[in-house]
């Protein structure tokens, strides 16, 4: 008779489980896990989770800002952290019912900078020269999450052409380049920085000496120039072995020193480049004394004072004027496992000028990718127009890549935008953008001020 017994007492205690919605929902709790989690909202301040759970359950979220909880139990929570410092990087555990820290689901995020994303997602269209062969003022933002234009959100105090255009700590600096005085191009030291989130323009300390045509980036908490020349005649005034270092915060208005580099870097003009973790890759150029177009890359390392001891591929084919671009995805982008690269994208092929702004130039419609690692600068898909000094910027938002503008021909600008998949740009192709940039330039720079 004993296994009669043993039946009964699970098919009683079955039944109560069944029909009893006490058990049940504790049950529940002790059963529940968390499945799909995202971030529903996020602003400067604040930041909202939303998860779901295997079974109905209360909800928690444990992080930096402390632990809130959700006291209904239900499948879909919603919980909202406040308080958070803007543009910082949070760690979150969201659980279900019973759940451990240790069992919940990890997610990450960074709060916004500001309440104005499209700035801080955005790509910031600098200098240049347009349609009447003058330098270009107006700055002009394009949203591409939304596909939209603010045109000339502000203006350059000093339009120049050439400049050291580029983003550090979340500001736009325009240093140095060529100004256009009574018909003529002199050479500038000049820096002015713009603040997007507050609309101010300031003055910082000039450079030791003018500087156009340079390779720059933002390393750290500092500020490097290479190469160039402090002449429009390229003959007259090339940059050979001396780096032009920046501390934007040392004083009121920063401190320029200049030093030599242990190691030799390119005297060439126009060359492509850009940085990415802690090198500025250069590539291309003209030579300084003939003109002629190359194709050879190096990267420098600051923090070493020399050229990287490994060997940087060669592009396929030599140019200058070549939009430069660094693709490296965060932790907090949609597509962080996506690849790092180094892009030159368009530019002249010709050689023999000497002289800046160039008088005669070969545009191209070639595109070379150079993903760290591999070893070799690969093909990339040709772009509909050759392009001369076109500029370019990624949208991690999307997992695009944007070409803005160019020059067809000698001062013939173009105001067209190109779009393809960053996340495998070698064998995506180039589309049209149906929104074409606010006005005509070349030579300018596209930038995002979030890195």
């Amino acid at each position: 008779m004993r296994p009669e017994y043993f039946i009964f007492i699970i098919f009683f205690l079955g039944s109560i489980r069944c029909s009893d919605p006490g058990l049940s929902s504790i049950l529940g709790e002790e059963a529940s896990k968390v499945g799909v989690a995202y971030i529903a909202k996020l602003g400067p301040n604040s930041a909202t989770l939303s998860w779901n759970c295997s079974e109905p359950a209360k909800g928690g979220v444990y992080s930096e800002a402390g632990m809130v909880s959700d006291p209904s139990s239900q499948k879909n929570h919603w919980i909202e952290l406040k308080y958070l410092q803007p543009n910082t990087e949070y760690h979150a555990i969201l659980t279900c019912g019973s759940q451990s820290i240790a069992q919940g689901k990890s997610i990450r995020f960074k709060t916004w900078i500001s309440n104005d994303p499209p700035k801080t997602r955005g790509i910031w269209i600098v200098g240049g020269i347009g349609s009447t062969a003058l330098p270009i003022a107006e700055i002009d933002l394009f949203d591409p999450v939304t596909g939209t234009w603010y045109p000339s959100i502000t203006s350059v105090p000093t339009p120049r052409v050439y400049a050291s255009v580029l983003s550090h700590k979340s500001k736009i600096y325009v240093i140095g380049g060529m100004e256009l005085v009574s018909g003529v191009y002199n050479m500038s030291s000049k820096v002015e920085v713009y603040d997007p989130y507050s609309g101010i323009w300031e003055n910082k300390a000039g450079l030791p000496f003018g500087s156009q045509g340079a390779v720059y980036g933002s390393v750290g908490d500092e500020i490097y120039i290479l190469s160039g020349s402090n002449s429009s005649d390229m003959t007259n005034g090339p940059v050979f072995n001396t780096i032009l270092k920046f501390y934007p915060e040392i004083g009121a208005s920063g401190q320029w020193i200049s030093y030599s580099s242990s190691s030799s870097i390119f005297s060439r003009v126009d060359m492509s480049g850009c940085a990415v973790d802690g090198t500025i890759f250069h590539s291309g150029g003209r030579t300084y004394n003939t003109g002629s177009a190359n194709s050879s890359t190096d990267g420098f390392v600051p923090s070493a004072n020399t050229t990287t001891s490994f060997s940087e591929p060669s592009l396929v084919e030599s140019k200058h004027g070549g939009a430069g671009l660094c693709i490296n995805p965060g932790s907090q982008d949609p597509y962080p496992g996506d690849g790092v690269w180094f892009a030159v994208i368009g530019g002249s092929t010709g050689s023999g000028n000497v002289f800046q702004p160039a008088t005669s130039i070969l545009p191209t419609n070639k595109t070379e990718f150079y993903q760290l690692g591999s070893g070799v600068f690969s093909a990339g898909p040709t772009l509909p127009s050759s392009l001369y000094y076109p500029a370019a910027q990624a949208s991690y938002e999307t997992r695009n890549i944007f070409v803005f503008g160019g020059a067809s021909a000698i001062n013939v600008p173009e105001d067209s935008v190109y779009f393809l998949d960053s996340g495998n740009p070698i064998l995506s192709s180039w589309s049209l953008h149906p929104k074409p940039m606010p006005r005509r330039r070349y030579a300018h720079k596209a930038i995002r001020i979030d890195r």
